[in-house]
């Protein structure tokens, strides 16, 4: 039995441009710092290896600052590191692994790393790799290809036998056309764990083949799994069926939530969910928050505006998506409803407020129907002045 940290779309170096300069240092930087959180994991787990199947790397062109840095925290590891070029970072001609100053600095810092670029067997005193590299971006021939006819009496008997590719093995709700891998081409019996990269969440896609997805989470979780931010600690015997486990090692948190607001009941609501995603963390989550055409009283608009500046001011960052409109309710409603002196106003606002309880142009009637309360006001307040 041998034991390894499958893990994947590391991306060092990735740019976050549509964030804050400041933020997106920040997570560039948890990227790197995840290296030495797997040392720790692969430590307690007595780990053999530590297997990355792909995109290592964020792009071909990353300054040597970032590769120095990352190849050193490699270097730490201490136990041999097997990584596969992935669609980020090809192993073609023009790919980052062929930079020399990039071969000099992997050498210097990270001796234990080892690129399998080549789709052949390699050997290992307790293991068998199989490594499936991409040899550019988008490749319209599925690297495990040449698995699919391969000679299985050719391999030693007794040794465990990890095939490692990035790619697709489903379109995950997005037509492919690249990068595709045919899992159903791979006989089960032969081999005894598929490491695969490219997708970034956590997905068992067939009895011996897992997604890991990334050691550091770097979007909102769509699909709503949770687990964007692991490692995979897999034990794994030839002829056995795997064994395999998550581990967190994740330092930032990305959450999604979609909501529409109509009353105060509906705020605290909302406000109890964000507690209980975030507690008492500062500048460690990050919010996408869709409120959809959300439509407040005045008093309750008022105190979403003042939490959700303190919000702000908690989480790294707040990405807003809808709208939060004030409409005058009760008392401030009764006044545009009830003005006999007014009966355009009262039939322009009965219109509005109709509107705002359903029908597709809610959001326009809602600020429609706020910009008409404050004309009243003003005019009133004129004529008393």
């Amino acid at each position: 039995m041998v034991r390894l940290v499958h893990t994947a779309d590391w991306q060092i170096g990735k740019g976050y441009g549509n964030l804050a300069e400041e933020a997106a240092c920040l997570l560039r930087k948890a990227r790197m710092d995840a290296i030495d959180r797997m040392d720790a994991v692969a430590r307690d787990f007595d780990a053999a290896y530590v297997v990355v199947a792909g995109d290592l790397w964020d792009s071909p062109t990353l300054p040597m600052d970032t590769v120095h840095e990352c190849f050193h925290a490699i270097g730490r590891l201490e136990l041999p590191v097997l990584v596969i070029p992935g669609n980020h970072d090809h192993g073609g001609a023009d790919g980052i692994w062929h930079r020399p100053e990039v071969e000099a600095s992997q050498q210097r810092y990270a001796p234990n790393l080892r690129l399998l670029a080549q789709a052949e067997p390699v050997v290992l005193p307790d293991l068998v790799v199989l490594p499936c590299p991409l040899l550019r971006r988008h490749s319209t021939t599925d690297a495990t290809a040449w698995l699919h006819d391969f000679p299985w009496d050719t391999l030693p008997a007794d040794r465990p036998r990890l095939v490692l590719a990035h790619g697709s093995v489903d379109n995950f709700g997005e037509r492919v056309h690249h990068n595709v891998i045919a899992l159903d081409g791979l006989p089960t019996a032969a081999v005894d764990y598929i490491a695969l990269g490219d997708w970034h969440g956590f997905k068992q896609v067939a009895p011996k083949a897992w997604y890991c997805g990334t050691p550091e989470p770097d979007c909102f979780d769509k699909e709503g799994s949770g687990k964007r931010s692991q490692v995979l600690l897999v034990e794994v015997e030839r002829g056995e069926m795997p064994h395999v486990t998550t581990q967190s090692t994740g330092e930032f948190h990305w959450h999604q939530l979609k909501t529409e607001l109509s009353s105060a009941e509906d705020l605290h609501h909302l406000q109890q969910q964000v507690d209980g995603c975030v507690g008492n963390r500062v500048r460690r989550d990050l919010l996408n928050l869709d409120l959809g055409h959300s439509i407040l009283d005045f008093d309750s608009h008022d105190r979403y505006v003042h939490w959700s500046q303190g919000l702000r001011e908690q989480l790294l960052v707040v990405v807003g998506k809808g709208s939060c409109t004030a409409v005058p309710a009760g008392d401030h409603l009764d006044a545009l409803l009830n003005r006999p002196q007014d009966p355009l106003v009262c039939s322009v606002a009965t219109q509005l407020q109709q509107q705002c309880l359903e029908g597709p142009s809610r959001e326009i009637a809602s600020k429609a129907l706020a910009e008409l309360f404050g004309l009243v006001r003003r005019e009133e307040q004129a004529g008393r002045a």
